[in-house]
């Protein structure tokens, strides 16, 4: 049976595979940078190390044969400033659309790993949909939130409940 710690550890592995991944987290997004966040690339560091993949578990739903839970899936990584750098293109201020663009194949990765994975017992919902993201915390990000829909059977059975 799947639940969210092994879709959570599922993730963090995936993370931890990907060329292009630094750190992962999970929780609330308000709170990314604090002891929710873990820099894969040098784990005794606190501080993020950008691109960042992180998770947000924000619902469930059941039905007669499956339940769902819905996470919350940003994947990120910081602009720079180009104004005192040399440019491909002229008057950029910022790399943000290298940056989504970036992010974007990092994303279609997760969807490809989680949707094509054999070895799992849940699937992900193929309709997805993916929202662009600008913030500028400490850090100026930018990336994609999309909200993956991992559906698990469930048998709806009184004689499964432990006694």
């Amino acid at each position: 049976m799947s639940n969210w710690i092994q879709i959570k550890k599922k993730l963090l592995q995936f993370s931890q595979s990907h060329p292009q991944v630094n750190s992962f987290g999970t929780g609330d997004p308000i709170a990314i940078g604090t002891d929710n966040t873990t820099n894969l690339v040098q784990p005794d560091r606190d501080r993020i190390a950008y691109p960042l993949v992180f998770a947000d578990l924000e619902s469930a739903g059941y039905n007669n044969s499956e339940r769902t839970l819905n996470v919350a899936i940003y994947i990120m990584d910081r602009v720079e400033d180009l104004r005192n750098k040399p440019a491909e293109i002229e008057d950029w201020k910022d790399n943000e659309d290298e940056v989504i663009s970036d992010m974007f194949e990092v994303l279609s990765d997760f969807v490809s790993a989680f949707q094509d994975d054999p070895t799992i017992n849940y699937t992900l919902n193929p309709s997805l949909s993916a929202t662009r993201f600008l913030e500028a915390r400490d850090d100026k990000v930018a990336g994609w939130r999309a909200v993956f829909s991992f559906e698990m059977p469930f048998s709806r059975s009184v004689c499964i409940i432990p006694n």
